[in-house]
C-alpha cells in the first residue's frame, strides 16, 4: 500500500514473537468481536480506498468446504475491507484468525514504497485524536524474516509485524494467535492502548501490477477477565 499520508519512518524494531496466552483457571474469555463469515458480510464491513481512481481489491464471502471464508482477489488494485468497532481496550486483548495465500506478489518489497505490496494483512486500528489511526498490521511478508517489526514506509503510525513470510507455506490454511496487548507495548512503547476502532484485512498489488489471492477466516478478538 502506498500514498498514505504521514512522515517517513526510518526506525526498525526487531522483536520476538509473543504467543497467544489462553485463559488460566479462574479467568474467563470474553468474545469482543467475531466473524466467521457464515452469514456473509454485515453492515460493519466497508471498503476503504487509499488511492483515488485505482481499482479496488475484490472481497467476497465464498464457501470453503463446510465453512465460509472471505476471499480477496487483487489485480493491480489496492483497498482494505474494514469493520468499524468502538471497543474500550481490556486489560488483556487477544486475536486469532486463519489465512492462506496463493503466492506473494512477484517483485514486491516489504520496505520500499515503489513496490510495496502484500498478499495478506490483518489490521487492528486504534483511535487517535488527530490524523490517521495507529494500527498493528499483522503481515504475510514477501521476504522479511518472521518476527520482524517495522513501520510502514510512509507512516510510522502503522506498525507491521511479520507472522509469515515468502511462499513456503502458501496454499494452505494457517491459524494465527496473538497477544495484542503485548504486541502493542512492544510496537508503541510508553503509550496506553486507546480504544479499538476497526479490524480488517488488506490484499494489494497496485505497486507491482500483479495478481494475488488470499483467504481469511474466523477472525476473533477476545479478552481475558
Amino acid at each position: 500500500m502506498k500514498n498514505v499520508p504521514g512522515i517517513l519512518a526510518v526506525a526498525v524494531l526487531a522483536i520476538s514473537l509473543v504467543p497467544f496466552a489462553p485463559a488460566r483457571a479462574g479467568e474467563t474469555n470474553t468474545v469482543l468481536f467475531a466473524c466467521h463469515f457464515e452469514r456473509g458480510l454485515d453492515g460493519r464491513w466497508q471498503q476503504q480506498k487509499f488511492i483515488p481512481g485505482l481499482a479496488l481489491t475484490h472481497y467476497a464471502v465464498v464457501p470453503d468446504g463446510t465453512n465460509y471464508c472471505l476471499h480477496a482477489s487483487a489485480t493491480n488494485s489496492n483497498s482494505a475491507l474494514m469493520a468499524k468497532l468502538n471497543l474500550k481496550p481490556p486489560a488483556q486483548l487477544f486475536i486469532r484468525w486463519c489465512w492462506k495465500i496463493d503466492h506473494t506478489p512477484p517483485g514486491a518489497s516489504d520496505r520500499t514504497v515503489r513496490d510495496y505490496d502484500h498478499a495478506a494483512r490483518l489490521i487492528i486500528a486504534f483511535d487517535t485524536f488527530i490524523g490517521p489511526p495507529r494500527s498493528i498490521d499483522y503481515l504475510w511478508a514477501n521476504s522479511e524474516p518472521i518476527g520482524t517489526a517495522m513501520p510502514h514506509p510512509l507512516m510510522g503510525r502503522a506498525q507491521m509485524l511479520v507472522l509469515e513470510s515468502g511462499n513456503d507455506r502458501a496454499g494452505g490454511w494457517i491459524t494465527e494467535e496473538r497477544d495484542v496487548t503485548a504486541d502493542w507495548r512492544r510496537l508503541f512503547p510508553g503509550r496506553a492502548m486507546p480504544k479499538i476502532v476497526g479490524i480488517g484485512v488488506l490484499t494489494d498489488t497496485d505497486s507491482t501490477h500483479t495478481q494475488v489471492t488470499a483467504d481469511y477466516e474466523s477472525i476473533e478478538l477476545d479478552s481475558v477477565r
